[in-house]
């Protein structure tokens, strides 16, 4: 047996991102290893530790979070791959999730509940707050709806995110003006799901109600944040396992003396994971918000325009008349929408084979499913699932 490879990880463990990519190197060490590692518990403020100045190892997995670790990491007489993309060194190479895929995500979602004001909630000053805005409001712009931003007073700049996030748990009375403000029925994006958290605190202490008279959805999908907002969060969830396969991947390669094609990736998020905050439908018509309410609800089984008929108890022409008003297509394009975002899902969760995706998507056949998803998708399933992994995968 050859020696096994030994490798630090500088990744925060007491956040679910940082925990989610140490699923995804641990699953990469078991597949072509198994490595030796070198972990401690951190947070983002971890610092650096004393004792990676004089380890010897054979790579470093790392969340660069400073200019002087990424500079320290930098000289390292081994390989180093970042998984954080923060400071995006020269000569580290690095990955981190898709502000695109995050915006895209985050507009499909909102516009298939009939939302059209627009609102977007961050850190302003920290980079991945930035990228994330930046991606939604150019969406929002290219399909003709204009964004709101919060927009934090200078004071608030500081750019470490652990203590922008600590300043105001509450949320800041800044925040909560811009909050008392938004028109009824706004969808916004937070940066992240403890911002989102401050946005549910924010707008209950001005009495505005969660979702009622607004949509919020955060990013990274931590369940004990999400559970304990009030309402329970919607969140979209990043592929971290993915990351953390992918940098391990990468660090692997370099260590074998093999040069990347790339000196970075963005990996884009899994999907959104649906709770309380999210559950409104943008429309007072309660025969159209009934009928695709079920229709979301029942995307992994064979529901027919009939099933949606029979749960609103209308007729076909009420119905169908409702859906192209507000959605501008019929209840048979949305179902087959439905059955195309969670066959989506399924593609970069899984290496189910075809035949199975269509069956857990609603498709009666393989070949319906296929031709409905370059139909929708511009592209095959094959290739989208290739699409979706990052190089050296």
């Amino acid at each position: 047996m050859s020696e096994q490879l030994r490798i630090a990880v500088l990744i925060e463990t007491s956040r679910a991102y940082g925990r989610g990519i140490f699923h995804g190197i641990a699953d990469y060490s078991r597949a072509h290893g198994p490595w030796s590692f070198t972990v401690q518990e951190r947070d983002l403020r971890g610092g650096i530790p004393e004792w990676i100045q004089t380890w010897e190892g054979d790579g470093i997995l790392c969340r660069a979070f400073n200019p002087e670790l990424a500079e320290l990491l930098a000289k390292a007489p081994c390989p180093v791959v970042d998984l954080y993309g923060r400071m995006q060194h020269p000569d580290i190479p690095w990955l981190d999730t898709n502000p695109d895929g995050i915006a895209k995500m985050a507009v499909e979602f909102y516009l298939n509940a009939a939302f059209t004001q627009f609102a977007y909630c961050g850190f302003h000053g920290l980079w991945f707050s930035d990228q994330r805005e930046k991606a939604f409001v150019a969406l929002l712009k290219k399909l003709g709806f204009p964004c709101s931003v919060y927009e934090a007073p200078a004071n608030f700049e500081n750019q470490d995110v652990a203590t922008r996030e600590g300043l105001h748990p509450q949320g800041s009375d800044s925040i909560r003006e811009w909050v008392s403000n938004l028109p009824k029925g706004t969808a916004i994006l937070a940066c992240n799901d403890v911002r989102a958290q401050q946005l549910t605190t924010a707008a209950a202490a001005v009495g505005r109600k969660i979702p009622d008279d607004l949509a919020i959805m955060g990013v990274d999908n931590d369940k004990i944040i999400c559970r304990f907002a009030n309402p329970s969060l919607s969140s979209i969830e990043p592929d971290t396992r993915l990351l953390g396969y992918t940098g391990s991947a990468w660090l692997h390669r370099l260590i074998k003396g093999e040069t990347l094609p790339s000196h970075s990736a963005l990996i884009d998020p899994i999907g959104i994971k649906e709770r309380t905050s999210t559950d409104l439908i943008a429309s007072e018509d309660e025969i159209f918000v009934k009928a695709l309410r079920f229709i979301r609800r029942l995307t992994d089984q064979r529901t027919q325009v009939e099933d949606v008929l029979k749960h609103v108890g209308r007729s076909r022409n009420t119905v169908e008349s409702r859906f192209r008003e507000i959605l501008g297509h019929s209840i048979r394009d949305e179902i087959t929408a439905a059955r195309i975002r969670r066959a989506r899902c399924l593609l970069q969760q899984t290496r189910w084979p075809l035949h199975k995706i269509a069956e857990a998507s609603g498709f009666a056949t393989t070949a319906h499913f296929c031709r409905a998803f370059k139909n929708a998708e511009k592209q095959t399933p094959t290739e989208f699932r290739s699409a979706g992994e990052p190089p050296l995968l």
